[in-house]
């Protein structure tokens, strides 16, 4: 892969995090509170069919209802983090790997470019990623 292409790839992963980061940062409001929203109602909806499917067969009272359908959900939450923990091992262990993979093609291109540079070019690529981001400082803060 060349320099060139390894450059829009740093590139457009960079654009698709800063989006990511804009999105939750400026609607995390809006985001978190609908998806809090719908598991909160997910939630009432299996406690209230459990209650009423255990009160009908067992033909228990309140509170022993309560109970069997505390520990219900206890268990079902206790192999809903286990696989999820799973899940999030695999998927962040991956993605390790290919950041490690990514990082080290861009700082070997990175690193290539910058000895085949000119005094005066290593000097105006420093002066333009300062500027740039002197400006873009105005922006965010």
């Amino acid at each position: 892969m060349n320099n060139r292409q390894i450059y829009q790839k740093f590139i457009f992963h960079l654009s698709l995090l800063g989006i990511t980061i804009s999105a939750l940062v400026g609607f995390y409001d809006e985001i978190f509170g609908h998806i809090f929203e719908a598991l909160h109602l997910l939630f009432e909806v299996v406690e209230m069919a459990l209650d009423k499917v255990i009160e009908h067969t067992f033909e228990t009272g309140v509170h022993e209802t309560q109970l069997i359908v505390f520990y219900i959900l206890l268990v079902l939450l206790g192999i809903l983090t286990f696989f999820l923990w799973k899940l999030l091992v695999r998927l962040f262990s991956g993605a390790g790997r290919r950041l490690h993979t990514e990082w080290t093609e861009f700082s070997g291109a990175i690193s290539q470019d910058w000895q085949a540079m000119t005094m005066a070019n290593r000097v105006i690529l420093i002066a333009v990623f300062l500027l740039v981001n002197y400006l873009a400082s105005f922006l965010l803060f």
